[in-house]
């Protein structure tokens, strides 16, 4: 699954920004079920509605923390809403697009990992 080279891509896009976007429209369309017409397993609708539920305001959240999300909306439990939109951008080109402004890739070093273990969002990522 990739966004395709005619997709629009938010050029410049802080991570706070783009965190914010995606946590808005995450809180707006929060089941699968209704945005995708893909089947998802129980466990992972679940798990999904738990991190949605679970992700507080950009303000106040470690640049780590909304990395990590924004891995899960690339591969992880908000990956079912890739190719969503909010009407200006898809979900994974806000996600991609952040990264980018970073100059870095969803891996997470094991320091970042570390960290992350001290998150109120740990119990709800992927692993």
């Amino acid at each position: 699954m990739a966004l395709s080279k005619t997709d629009k891509r938010p050029a410049g896009i802080s991570l706070s920004d783009a965190y914010a976007a995606i946590r808005d429209w995450y809180r707006n369309h929060p089941d699968p079920a209704q945005c995708s017409e893909r089947r998802y397993s129980p466990d992972y609708a679940q798990s999904s509605a738990r991190l949605i539920t679970a992700l507080p305001p950009a303000e106040g959240l470690a640049d780590v923390e909304k990395i990590a999300v924004l891995c899960e909306v690339i591969r992880g439990h908000l990956e079912w809403a890739y190719h969503q939109s909010d009407g200006r951008y898809k979900m994974a080109a806000y996600a991609q697009a952040a990264l980018e402004t970073l100059g870095r890739s969803c891996s997470l070093s094991l320091e970042e990992t570390e960290q992350l273990k001290n998150s109120a969002l740990w119990p709800f990522l992927s692993p």
